[in-house]
Parts: structure tokens; sequence; C-alpha cells
């Protein structure tokens, strides 16, 4: 064999080389969360995400660890009921020192939501048959297919008949509901429909023209199955430094919301 095509093997053997450590590189590589004291923020951000556990609770488990960032969630609890291989997930959940655990109901209304909220009693029902499943500790809901508060008996919000159910959950059982003030919205594929600057920049908007339920906070509502998508895994890792590297803005779990 002359010199010449030793020359070639060797590059293609070094162009190998080369590309496996870069793939190595980036299967390992870990982003660099943003930490700054911040005491003189003005903003409080809630990050929160409906409907796990399912398939991408895995991929936005890791990525609440990655980023080290406070997210808070409301679970359903017959996913794992009807789907054992989602246990791990949950598992996974429950032992993320990032994230609060929090309830979504047991159906999710089997998504006939009018139906759901014509008897309160029976979401009341619902509620607790979750709560009872999933171990939860907390007493804070979403209500499924409702953007509706109720934090207090002043502080209360939503639709006449889900509001109801939400007013039971709050007398009965001390349940706080929240809505939410912005969603990141996401295509039938789950891949997220804006950039993460574009959502930074609505987010500080509604914040400073006091768009949102109550002034200075704002709760951000995402889904669980959003995160099957490489997109919006990205997009949500760039919003977190952008908030994160906000002197203005604090992450924050949805117990540290204030009334």
């Amino acid at each position: 064999m002359n010199k010449r095509n030793l020359i070639i093997i060797a590059t293609i053997f070094l162009i190998i080389d080369c590309a496996l450590v870069t793939l190595k590189l980036n299967q390992y590589h870990k982003p660099k969360p943003i930490h700054k004291a911040k005491p003189n923020y003005k903003y409080s951000v809630f990050l929160t995400s409906d409907d796990g556990p399912l398939v991408g609770s895995k991929n936005l488990n890791q990525l609440i660890e990655d980023y080290e960032v406070p997210v808070s969630l409301f679970l359903v609890g017959r996913n794992i009921i009807n789907d054992t291989n989602l246990e791990p997930n949950f598992e996974a959940y429950k032992h993320n020192k990032y994230v609060s655990l929090n309830n979504h109901s047991y159906t999710h209304a089997n998504l006939h939501y009018k139906k759901f909220y014509k008897n309160p009693d029976g979401v009341v029902a619902d509620f607790l048959q979750s709560q009872e499943v999933l171990n939860l500790k907390t007493n804070t809901a979403r209500l499924p297919g409702r953007n509706v508060w109720v934090l207090n008996s002043e502080l209360q919000k939503g639709e006449a008949n889900a509001l109801k159910a939400a007013q039971k959950l709050y007398t009965e059982h001390n349940y706080k509901t929240f809505g939410w003030d912005y969603e990141l919205r996401h295509d039938k594929k789950g891949k997220i429909l804006k950039t993460a600057m574009q959502h930074y920049q609505k987010i500080k908007e509604l914040l400073k023209d006091g768009k949102t339920f109550t002034k200075n906070q704002i709760v951000i509502l995402m889904h669980d199955q959003m995160f099957t998508s490489k997109k919006s895994q990205k997009e949500l890792g760039e919003l977190i430094l952008l908030l994160q590297d906000d002197d203005e803005c604090k992450l924050k779990l949805i117990s540290e919301y204030k009334e």
C-alpha cells in the first residue's frame, strides 16, 4: 500500500474518531444553569406543567434537573393506572428535588368537560381519588380544561360551573385551584409554536402591563406531552436561561405564590 493511500485511510479514521467524540460530548453534555441571588427582583415566575406522568415526562424531568429549575407539576392519577410503563416517570418526579407534585384530577374529565362540571360533587370525588392514588401531599389543584382560580374567599375567577367545583374543593377540602396567565402552546405533535425569545418577550410584556391574575406574578402553563419534541425541549431550556439571567425575574414553585 502506497503512502498516499495510508494517508487517506488515516484521515478517514481521524474523522470517524472525531465524530464519535463529538457524538459522545453531545450525548452527555449538560447545560450550565444560571443562578443569581436577585435580591431586588420584581417579578415571580411560576413554570407549571399539566397532564403527567406521560411519555414526555421523562424528558421534562431530565430538563428540570439539568437546569436546576423549580417546576410545579399537575398530575393525572389515572395515567399510571392505565399504563404501568409510566410508573418510572412518576418515580423520577417524586425524587426530583426541584419539583412539586400537585393534583390535576383522576380522569381529566374523560375529555368531556361540560358534563364533568355539571356535577361539582363528582369533580371533588375525582380529585380526592387522584390524591389517594398518587399519594399527593399538597392541596393544590388545576381543573382539567378550564382556566379557573380559587385561592381564597376573594381571589376567584373562572367559568361558572367549573368555578363552583373549585369553590367546593376549597371550602370542603382546603384545595387552592390555580389557573394560568400564559400558555406555551404546541401543535398536535407536541412541538412548541414560538421561539424562546418570543415567549420571553410576551411574558415580560404581560408582567410590565399588569395583565396577570395578580400583579407582578405570572403562572405559565405547559403540558408534559410537549416534551417528546426535541424542539420543545430546546426552546424551554433557552427560555429558562433567559428567565434565570433576568435580574427582574425569579422562578418559583407554586407553593410560593402570594395571594
